[in-house]
């Protein structure tokens, strides 16, 4: 179980000189002098290691090699893999969870890693950094295809990953190669309730109309739901009993995931101007000593650690409860998972004037909480279709966190398959959190060179575009924002036309490529589902949309059939949903007919 508890931040990255003069050649002409060595009892990440790199080294050389046990006399060229008997000491130090070193010594290549997925780390590691294999997503692996396989003596990599949990929640990383091979996390095994859990603890439902006590105090009243019908209200945390039944409740969920370390005790999902948090006198008295909210959540969930001392309890910081308490800090098996809801994503956090009042919350938690956890946003949540251009922040952002004592990340991006640029936004992200100071614009560059072969220049010339032209209108970026809100910036028409052009040019570059061909067309889908959102706003002001005949107003009919060939090709690449939670492609060709139909029809 990975424990989010801060360590310096040390990440080391091809550490040592590497020679000239000197190489080591696995492979030659379809064949090879090493063996891979293993432990005699291997772990099971060991043994699945030793078996990716035996496998790995097959796809470009055709060569595999044998494993076998450290009971074999050793020879002068192995790949060791693992904690064997002949790995030099100073590989198995301070590794953490999923820290690795790569080294050659003499002849030989040594990979080994730390207590959780660390060697399997390094094996994938060794082959995209030093043999130029890339996994751009699920379906598309690229590998060189060697005659040799040669590589430089001297190397000495260490690597360590400043963030120790590190969480996409993007569709691509369900896929366990996938994830492996970016080193990222998931909720499971190691969580076993995962935020906004009040409800999951102490459901209303069951328990609010016999003790109404249990919850929250608001304007007067108990109440047990909040007024839009599907969120639950918060608890009274004051009250003895309401720990006592969640933590009764806790331990039942506990006894059912024996290995999960992490437990939320959170705060139920609310709105910004009605968090519904207990005002009763006791609660308050906390809050107003505390000056914030989180001063009754924080007892609460200390108080709970206390009696779960084996497990870490996480609880939120997030709207109501995002400002840091005064005169409590979180125990040391206490997690706090702190949310960036509220800023905008069009400027770095730290540089950003509206995102002050966060940047105040955040460096004063950071001065009493050793064990932090930040939630991140990375898409438009209203829009997961909608051009997006954020991903110069990612970076920034992402270098603030960790030099305020950030030791874990979850970046929130679409769980539903599909979205804009849905294979390139994880991909910048995974290699962000495993070394936030990562040449971002070099494995930026690499993937749209990989991903979509000779249409990249083009797409990459259409994300600087954007963005410059975002920074120029200085415009903001919001997580529910629209389209529309960016007519006059970087949506304005003549922009529109010029991304077109690029992506017509991309088009050309791979028209003999039809699988290439495709991914170029499915990136292109955020641009003509803004056309379509900008015309809802704009109605028949929108002359790409809509046209006169006869004196008559109607659809352009090469529209109808964008829209047309638009939903084939959403159906075609599974894209699931057009908004968080809900509307697929089917309910969105219907809602977005319906609404260009109404603008004709109100003319006739």
């Amino acid at each position: 179980m990975k424990k989010l508890s801060y360590f310096p931040i040390c990440i080391g990255i091809l550490v040592a000189c590497i020679s000239c003069n000197r190489s080591l050649v696995l492979t030659s002409n379809g064949s090879s002098d090493y063996t891979i060595i293993i432990p005699t009892v291997p772990t099971e990440v060991e043994r699945k290691a030793a078996s990716e790199f035996q496998r790995l080294l097959a796809l470009s050389s055709s060569v595999e090699l044998p494993i076998a046990g450290d009971t074999l006399p050793t020879s002068n060229k192995e790949i060791v893999i693992g904690l064997t008997n002949r790995t030099p000491g100073d590989m198995q130090d301070s590794l953490q969870e999923d820290g690795f070193v790569i080294r050659t010594e003499n002849r030989s290549l040594y990979i080994n890693g730390g207590s959780q997925k660390g060697t399997l780390y390094g094996v994938y590691t060794f082959f995209d950094q030093y043999l130029g294999y890339r996994c751009y997503s699920p379906k598309v692996f690229k590998y060189p295809t060697l005659d040799r396989v040669k590589i430089a003596a001297g190397i000495n990599d260490r690597q360590i990953p400043v963030n120790r949990y590190r969480n996409t929640f993007y569709d691509v990383a369900s896929d366990p190669f996938y994830a492996d091979w970016h080193k990222l996390d998931h909720m499971k095994p190691d969580w076993g309730l995962w935020v906004h859990t009040f409800a999951t603890l102490l459901p209303p439902e069951q328990y609010f109309s016999q003790h109404p006590e249990y919850y929250a105090l608001v304007n007067g009243k108990r109440v047990g739901m909040q007024d839009d019908g599907h969120l639950r209200a918060q608890l009274c945390l004051s009250n003895p009993e309401t720990f006592e039944t969640l933590c009764v409740n806790l331990k039942k969920e506990m006894d059912q995931q024996p290995d999960a370390l992490y437990w939320s005790v959170s705060q139920n999902d609310t709105y910004a101007d009605k968090p519904y948090n207990c005002t009763c006198p006791a609660c308050s008295a906390l809050d107003e000593k505390a000056g914030s909210p989180s001063g009754s959540v924080l007892d609460f969930v200390n108080r709970v650690a206390e009696r779960f001392p084996d497990k870490i309890i996480s609880t939120l910081a997030y709207r109501y409860t995002r400002t840091a308490p005064k005169g409590v800090v979180p125990s040391d098996n206490v997690n706090i998972m702190l949310c960036d809801i509220e800023c905008n994503r069009h400027i770095p956090i730290a540089e950003d004037s509206t995102s002050a009042s966060f940047r105040t919350d955040f460096e004063e938690w950071g001065k009493i909480a050793h064990n932090i956890l930040m939630w991140d946003y990375i898409i438009q949540f209203s829009n997961l279709m909608a051009p997006y251009p954020n991903l110069r922040t990612l970076q920034p952002n992402m270098q603030y966190f960790v030099r305020n004592g950030v030791t874990a990340q979850f970046q929130q991006g679409n769980i539903s398959r599909g979205g804009e640029f849905c294979e390139l936004r994880p991909y910048l992200v995974a290699r962000l959190m495993w070394n936030p100071d990562v040449d971002i614009r070099a494995e930026m560059e690499d993937f749209l060179n990989g991903y979509y072969e000779e249409a990249g220049p083009s797409i990459l010339a259409y994300i600087d575009l954007m963005h410059d032209e975002l920074e120029k209108s200085k415009l903001p970026l919001t997580i529910y924002g629209k389209p529309f809100d960016h007519f006059e910036g970087f949506l304005r028409p003549e922009l529109f036309s010029r991304y077109e052009e690029l992506f017509d040019q991309a088009e050309a570059a791979v028209a003999d490529k039809a699988e290439v061909l495709e991914r170029v067309k499915i990136a292109r889908l955020p641009l003509t589902f803004s056309l379509f959102e900008i015309a809802k706003q704009r109605g028949l002001d929108e002359d790409r949309v809509f046209e006169q005949a006869d004196g008559k107003w109607q659809i352009r009919p090469e529209i109808s059939q964008q829209l047309d060939t638009f939903l084939e090709l959403c159906r075609k690449a599974e894209i699931q949903h057009f908004v968080e939670g809900g509307m697929s492609p089917e309910e969105y060709g219907q809602q977005t007919r319906q609404a260009l139909n109404s603008f004709v029809t109100e003319t006739e």
